[in-house]
């Protein structure tokens, strides 16, 4: 994690969970509200009743709270890593023999994939993990007594506390043994198990976002956010076009970055489940729970991919163990095989050999260089320079792109996310940012700028195409207009260079009023925020003058109510 990602989050996902795992830290739900919340919000999160809070489930956001009381919040995913490899282990000698779980073992902790994402802070290494403890505690033996499917129960629940559609498809090859092995009263021992988890987990919603039954996602984004076929929360159409479009990548995807071979990762695999036998309950179990994640997310809207085909990540065991299967399928039928020309045992260990050592010492060192040197401005620590440099508090302003300016200054109006996006993805940014100037001026409240805005979106059919060669490609501008004086200010302010907030934001005290305090640089709305500062030394973190793609580099700008440039 330190080597790739600099133990920075590098995908929003990370940021919102590493920033609720503040709350949680301290012995809270929510965060305080933050004030002024144009200067502070960040994507996926929002503000309630009970305070500001991300959309996520609150499985990840436990144990990242854990690590951020042990101020060891990066070791949480690799440890989660490590604990899964042994997992694995436990779940194929259970489904198999020993020679498949240490095989299937050796794959998972030589995946480059499981390698990338627990170096992340990412929710999917922990789901995985809990599926792998339910599925190790039920198939780690013959007779699984009341305990251990008690914790079964509660390491599924924990999972679905985490990723619920994850913990949809790990109870399928957990059906498959409660019928094939004739244990269907066990169910009720895991489903007494859930309990604590449920509870639990039905109290935070119902504190966070109003009913035990409401998840966070819908909260803030809608219903437009929940599975089937509709217009996604970002306005755009979800067929099954798109779903099949979704998986394919995914599957193309799978090949390429779950182990970094020089043949496509699944063929082994592909190759057994076509023309292996015997066939074994625990083929049907694989089996089954490999394909419940694709049909599953065939469903799901969004196409995920960081640093692979992400909301695929449980079946990352799954292909280890089938994988492991595979080989030694192969390696049983090359040895009864007659030798005549080939010793065919000895083909299928150097060819697997070969496959090995290309992978690990000609392809994985190149996507190692790839995610390091990749989004090299979320790899610094600017909070790591103030404080080599004395600086014990300071107000740290950073500024973003005009897109990102004009979506979190509709957000502080109280305007829904959800709206929010589809008026950015839909809408000429300047009208959009003009809209948001003539709503705080007038000043409407939240829901009065969301009718209007609704009524814009609704006037707009065609979506003004998107300036791609733009510093922010996702900036929109009508063909062959002038933007007015105060949209040409917003565009020579992208010009002049920005950098990301996010990944620092989680780095802020809890109740932003102490030590080092990072902020979004909305330049002549600063004075509402430098008044919460008063006498706060002023920094701004952005690229130098005159190399707008250069290193963020902090400037102080002064104390007091200085005015950031």
């Amino acid at each position: 994690m330190d080597a790739v990602f600099a133990r920075n989050p590098q995908l929003v996902d990370e940021m919102a969970q590493l920033l609720h795992a503040r709350a949680f830290a301290a012995g809270r739900l929510a965060l305080p509200l933050p004030e002024p919340p144009e200067f502070f919000l960040v994507a996926h999160t929002g503000l309630t009743d009970a305070g500001w809070v991300s959309q996520y489930p609150p499985g990840q956001t436990v144990l990242l709270a854990l690590g951020l009381w042990l101020h060891a919040e990066w070791l949480v995913n690799p440890l989660l890593g490590g604990v899964s490899v042994a997992l694995v282990f436990l779940f194929g000698r259970g489904l198999y023999d020993s020679r498949t779980a240490v095989a299937a073992a050796f794959l998972y902790a030589a995946s480059a994939w499981a390698l990338f994402m627990s170096a992340t802070y990412m929710n999917h290494v922990g789901a995985t993990a809990y599926a792998l403890a339910a599925w190790a505690l039920v198939w780690a033996g013959p007779h699984p007594g009341r305990w251990r499917l008690l914790l079964a129960g509660f390491f599924l629940a924990a999972c679905a506390a985490t990723r619920p559609l994850d913990a949809i498809a790990a109870a399928f090859p957990l059906g498959v043994w409660l019928v094939g092995a004739r244990r269907l009263p066990a169910a009720g021992w895991m489903a007494l198990g859930t309990l604590p988890i449920a509870v639990s987990w039905g109290y935070v919603n119902a504190q966070l976002y109003g009913s035990p039954f409401t998840l966070g996602y819908i909260a803030l984004y809608g219903p437009e956010h929940g599975l089937g076929f509709h217009v996604d929360p970002w306005g755009l159409p979800f067929t099954p076009l798109t779903a099949l479009s979704n998986m394919v990548a995914a599957v193309r995807r799978l090949h390429i970055y779950a182990y970094e071979w020089p043949i496509p990762a699944l063929l082994p695999l592909a190759l057994w489940a076509a023309i292996g036998r015997p066939r074994m309950r625990g083929d049907l179990a694989l089996g089954v729970g490999l394909l419940a994640i694709p049909c599953l997310y065939f469903f799901y809207w969004h196409s995920g991919f960081y640093p692979g085909p992400r909301l695929y990540f449980l079946a990352a065991p799954l292909i280890a163990v089938g994988t492991a299967r595979a080989w030694w399928w192969a390696w049983d039928g090359a040895r009864g095989a007659s030798p005549r020309l080939v010793r065919w045992d000895v083909a299928v260990i150097v060819a697997s050999a070969l496959v090995l050592l290309w992978g690990w010492i000609g392809l994985l060192p190149k996507r190692w260089d790839v995610y390091r040197e990749g989004l090299r401005s979320l790899k610094y620590h600017p909070e790591r320079e103030l404080k080599a440099a004395g600086v014990g508090e300071a107000l740290v302003i950073v500024p973003e792109s005009w897109g990102s300016r004009t979506i979190v200054r509709l957000w502080g109006l109280g305007v829904p996310p959800g709206l929010v996006e589809r008026a950015f993805r839909r809408l000429d940014t300047c009208d959009l940012y003009r809209f948001t100037l003539a709503a705080e001026a007038g000043p409407w409240d939240g829901n009065a700028a969301a009718a209007r805005l609704e009524a814009a979106l609704a006037a707009h059919t065609e979506p003004p195409p998107r300036l791609t060669t733009w510093p922010d490609p996702s900036v929109r501008l009508r063909l062959g207009s002038t933007p007015p004086a105060e949209c040409q200010i917003e565009l020579q302010r992208d010009l002049a260079g920005f950098t990301l907030f996010g990944y620092l934001a989680w780095r802020n005290p809890l109740a932003l009023d102490s030590g080092i305090v990072f902020a979004r640089d909305l330049y002549e709305r600063n004075s509402r925020l430098f008044a919460r500062y008063p006498g706060w030394e002023i920094w701004r973190y952005a690229p130098p003058e005159g190399d707008p793609n250069g290193r963020p580099v902090l400037t102080r700008v002064g104390p007091g109510l200085a005015t950031a440039p």
